[in-house]
C-alpha cells in the first residue's frame, strides 16, 4: 500500500514539474538569441538589413563607408572588437534568457511531519505525513510576464543597434578630426618653407637699403609662431590617433597613417523626408513602441491581481497499526464474540490538497494598477520628447552639413585662390619695392588661414554627417533612398 503512495505522490510531482516546463520559452528566446547572432556577424555595418525569422529582423547599421577604404577596414574593426558593442550584445542574451524563467511555475514545495506524539485513530496511529504543492497563477498571468521580459529583450536589442551607430559615429569623428590635423600639418610645413623663402627675399631687400631689417625678423616670428603651432597639431594628432585606436581597441601607441583625400558628400536633402525615415529607423525611437508595449502588458498584470492563484498538492499519511484487539470471552456461551479486523490493517491515507489565494487587499491591487498606469503615461511622454529632441538634432546636423557644404564649396573655388592671388602680387610688388611687407604677411596669413580652413570645414562636413547618421540610424546615402521612395509612393 506504501508503495502505491508513493508511486502516485511521484506521478503527481512529474505532472506539476511538466506543467511548469510547458510555460518556458513560450516567447522565442531561440529565435532572439539568433537575431543577435545575425547581427553580430554583419561587422562591416555594409547590410542594411540582416535577415532574421518573422518578428526577430532586426536592422543594423547601413553602408558607412565605401568598401576597402580605411575608414571602413577601422569601422569593421570597431564593430567586431569595441567592448561597449559586446556588452551590448550579453545583455540582450541576458534579457532574452529571463523569457524562459519568468513563464515557468514556481518550485513545488516538497513537505514533511513528523510528529512525536502520533495523532492516534481507529485504524492506528499516524506519526509521519509527505507532501508536495505546486502553486498555479492563471495563465494569462504567465502569459503577460513573458510578453513584458520579450519586451525587455527587444528594448535591449534597440540598445545594441543604438550602440553600434554609436560607435561607428564615434570612429568617423575621430577620423575626420585626424584628417583635418593631418592637412593642417601639411599646410603648416608647407608654409614654414615658404616664410623661409620670405625671410631671405626680405633680408635681400635690407640689404639693397630697400626696405627695414625689421621685415626679416618679422617673417622668423612668423616662421616660429608656426612652429608653436606644429607642436600643438603634432600633439592633438598623438591624441585622436590613441582616441581611434581606442575605439577599435588597439594599442593607443599604434601607429595611424594619414587619412587619404576624399569626395565630400553633396546631396542635397528634405528635412521632412528624414524626419519620416528616423522615426521607422532610430533605434532610440524605436525602443519606445517596446518599452510602451512593455508597459501595457505591465498594466494588464496589475490589473490580473484580482484573479486568484491556485495550489494543488498530494499528501501522504504514514499509518502505525494498533495490535488487534482480543474481546474477552463470553461466559455465558465460552466463546470470543466475533470483531471486525479491519481496524489491524492500519492502512496508510492520503488526500488531494487544493486551495486558492483571496485577494481582498483591494487598496494594494488599485495602487499597483495606478503605477502601472502612470509608467505607461510617463513612457509616452518621454516617447514625446525623444522625438521632438531627435528632431531637432536632425534638423541642427542637417543644417549644419548644408551650410558647410557651402563653406566649402566658397573656399574652395573662390576664397583660396583669391587669397593665393593677393599673396602672389604683395609679394611680387614687395620684390621689386612697390609694396611694403605687412601687406605681404597679411595677405599670406589670409591664404593659409583659408587653405587649413578648407580641409577643417570638410571635416566638420563629414562629422556633422556621423551626427546627423547617428540620429537617423542608417547612412545618408540609405536614408536619402529611403525617403525618396516614400514619397515616389505617396505620389
Amino acid at each position: 500500500m506504501r508503495v502505491r503512495m508513493l508511486r502516485a505522490m511521484m506521478v503527481v510531482l512529474v505532472l506539476m514539474v511538466v506543467a511548469g516546463g510547458c510555460a518556458t520559452d513560450r516567447y522565442g528566446v531561440r529565435e532572439v538569441i539568433d537575431a543577435v547572432a545575425k547581427m553580430d556577424s554583419a561587422r562591416d555595418g555594409t547590410a542594411a538589413t540582416q535577415p532574421g525569422r518573422g518578428r526577430y529582423a532586426v536592422p543594423v547599421a547601413a553602408s558607412v563607408a565605401p568598401t576597402g577604404t580605411m575608414l571602413h577596414q577601422l569601422i569593421t574593426e570597431a564593430l567586431a572588437r569595441n567592448p561597449e558593442i559586446h556588452a551590448a550584445a550579453e545583455t540582450v542574451r541576458s534579457r532574452a534568457e529571463r523569457i524562459g524563467q519568468v513563464t515557468a511555475l514556481a518550485d513545488p514545495m516538497l513537505m514533511t511531519k513528523t510528529q512525536p506524539e502520533p495523532t492516534p485513530t481507529a485504524g492506528g496511529d499516524i506519526f509521519f505525513i509527505l507532501g508536495v504543492q505546486q502553486n498555479f497563477p492563471i495563465p494569462e498571468k504567465l502569459d503577460r510576464r513573458g510578453r513584458i521580459a520579450y519586451h525587455e529583450t527587444l528594448d535591449a536589442l534597440r540598445a545594441w543597434e543604438q550602440a553600434r551607430l554609436y560607435v561607428i559615429a564615434e570612429v568617423k569623428r575621430a577620423y575626420y578630426r585626424l584628417y583635418v590635423l593631418d592637412r593642417t600639418i601639411a599646410l603648416t610645413e608647407e608654409n614654414q618653407a615658404l616664410l623661409r623663402g620670405l625671410v631671405e627675399v626680405a633680408q635681400g631687400q635690407a640689404a639693397a637699403g630697400r626696405a627695414p631689417q625689421q621685415d626679416a625678423l618679422r617673417a622668423q616670428v612668423e616662421s616660429s609662431n608656426l612652429e608653436s603651432k606644429l607642436l600643438t597639431l603634432h600633439q592633438q594628432r598623438s591624441s585622436s590617433a590613441a582616441m581611434l585606436n581606442t575605439l577599435v581597441r588597439r594599442d593607443p601607441l599604434t601607429e595611424v597613417p594619414t587619412p587619404p583625400d576624399f569626395d565630400p558628400n553633396e546631396t542635397e536633402h528634405e528635412v521632412k523626408g528624414l524626419l519620416a525615415v528616423a522615426a521607422e529607423a532610430n533605434p532610440e525611437l524605436r525602443a519606445f513602441e517596446d518599452r510602451l508595449e512593455r508597459d501595457r502588458q505591465a498594466l494588464r498584470l496589475a490589473e490580473l491581481a484580482y484573479w486568484p492563484d491556485f495550489t494543488l498538492g498530494f499528501e501522504w499519511m504514514s499509518m502505525q497499526p494498533r495490535d488487534a484487539f482480543e474481546p474477552p470471552i463470553n461466559p455465558a456461551t465460552g466463546m470470543r464474540p466475533p470483531v471486525n479486523r479491519m481496524s489491524e490493517e492500519g492502512a496508510d491515507m492520503w488526500g488531494i490538497l487544493f486551495g486558492v489565494t483571496i485577494p481582498i487587499w483591494f487598496d494594494k491591487i488599485e495602487a499597483g494598477i495606478r503605477e502601472a498606469r502612470h509608467k505607461l503615461e510617463a513612457t509616452v511622454h518621454q516617447r514625446a520628447a525623444t522625438r521632438d529632441r531627435i528632431g531637432f538634432r536632425i534638423v541642427d546636423a542637417l543644417e549644419r552639413v548644408g551650410a558647410q557644404q557651402r563653406l566649402a564649396r566658397l573656399i574652395d573655388t573662390e576664397i583660396v585662390p583669391q587669397s593665393r592671388q593677393a599673396y602672389d602680387v604683395s609679394r611680387d610688388g614687395y620684390a621689386v619695392g612697390a609694396n611694403d611687407f605687412e601687406a605681404v604677411i597679411n595677405n599670406w596669413q589670409r591664404w593659409y588661414a583659408f587653405s587649413v580652413e578648407y580641409h577643417r570645414a570638410l571635416g566638420e562636413l563629414e562629422r556633422s554627417v556621423a551626427d546627423l547618421e547617428l540620429e537617423l540610424g542608417m547612412s545618408l546615402a540609405d536614408a536619402a533612398l529611403r525617403a525618396g521612395s516614400r514619397e515616389g509612393a505617396s505620389r
